[in-house]
């Protein structure tokens, strides 16, 4: 597995989803224009009320796009730690499957293998954080070895 190729995958993925939450957040204030333009009283405020609990909320997930972008770029992987460890930025060979810890994003198909990007808050990144090749960790009813740390 090539991690530059994970990581301009993870890149990609996550441009797409930046993109896709950008049309999302401009339908929703045009949608929140033309609740503004009705004057059909009680029906009108409840829509536009409506309208902006949703716009928190895309305002919420776009912060996190952000914070998510900002560190998978800070973890370009020439800007790594060498010791052999599993730490973040670390693309992690193991016997349950391939996985890179940079941040919580989801499961990511490069070159028909499918990787989980991992963060090393959640518990599996945890379970894994400091091991090395050839050390075990588990995770609930999840037990696996390390085979291999890039």
């Amino acid at each position: 597995m090539n991690k530059e190729k994970v990581y301009q995958a993870l890149l990609s993925a996550l441009t797409a989803r930046g993109e896709a939450l950008q049309r999302a957040w401009k339908e929703l204030q045009e949608s929140n224009q033309q609740e503004g333009k009705s004057s059909a009283g009680d029906k009108h405020e409840t829509g536009a009320a409506m309208v902006h609990l949703e716009m928190e909320q895309m305002g919420r997930q776009l912060d996190d796009h952000n914070r998510q972008c900002a560190e998978v770029q800070r973890m370009a992987p020439s800007k790594e730690e060498t010791d052999g460890a599993v730490r973040i930025g670390k693309m992690v060979a193991t016997s349950k499957g391939w996985y890179y810890m940079i941040t919580g994003f989801g499961k990511i198909n490069v070159d028909g293998c499918d990787v989980w990007v991992i963060s090393a808050q959640s518990p599996l990144g945890k379970a894994m954080l400091g091991r090395k090749k050839g050390e075990e960790f588990s995770w609930g009813n999840l037990k696996g070895r390390i085979e291999e740390v890039m």
